[in-house]
């Protein structure tokens, strides 16, 4: 379905729009508005075209598994992440999820539990994220895609906490996810 303009969003109204830039991840909009409080200007966002999976998966022993990698829009600075990737907004979220799951650490879970839902920087993009709670887990063999070279480790779910207050763990999912497991442990 095309949008028609004007388009009332919320109380702003958006004059028009062109798409300044799309790839089969992200497409990059530039629109007219006349904002809530009758001012008119400009508005750039980010249209993401999956949605972000985030998957804590923790053991019986209270260990949870992280994923290292590169990242190249922070200058291929180092980031350890809890188990994330992204899914068609038409499927599934848990569905991706336990695909992300298999294939990153070649874990399979018999429990899941949906633990958080944010939007990553709502002031510029519409990203949404999903993040499960993955536990009974099985190891297999880990599947992952071509672009990725991953290091996966286990450690305790006190260590990644630590790492979360130290600022050594960055990534917003990731500190979420886990600021908000250790709130649910607390019965908070």
């Amino acid at each position: 379905m095309k949008d028609v303009f004007p388009r009332p969003v919320g109380e702003w109204l958006e004059l028009d729009r062109e798409v300044k830039y799309s790839n089969p991840w992200i497409e990059l909009r530039h629109s007219n508005v006349a904002f809530p409080n009758g001012g008119k200007g400009i508005y750039g966002k980010v249209h993401f075209k999956n949605l972000a999976i985030g998957i804590l998966a923790l053991t019986a022993k209270e260990e949870i598994y992280l994923v290292g990698q590169e990242r190249f829009p922070f200058e291929g600075a180092y980031s350890w992440e809890i188990i994330e990737g992204g899914g068609p907004l038409d499927e599934d979220p848990l569905e991706s999820a336990k695909r992300e799951l298999k294939e990153e650490t070649g874990l399979v879970a018999e429990k899941w539990t949906l633990i958080q839902e944010m939007h990553l920087s709502n002031s510029v993009s519409d990203e949404k994220s999903m993040v499960y709670l993955a536990t009974d887990l099985e190891q297999f063999e880990a599947e992952p895609e071509e672009s990725e070279k991953l290091q996966v480790k286990k450690i305790p779910f006190a260590e990644a906490l630590q790492m979360v207050l130290n600022g050594d763990i960055k990534d917003s999912i990731s500190v979420a996810a886990i600021l908000r497991y250790e709130l649910l442990k607390r019965g908070l």
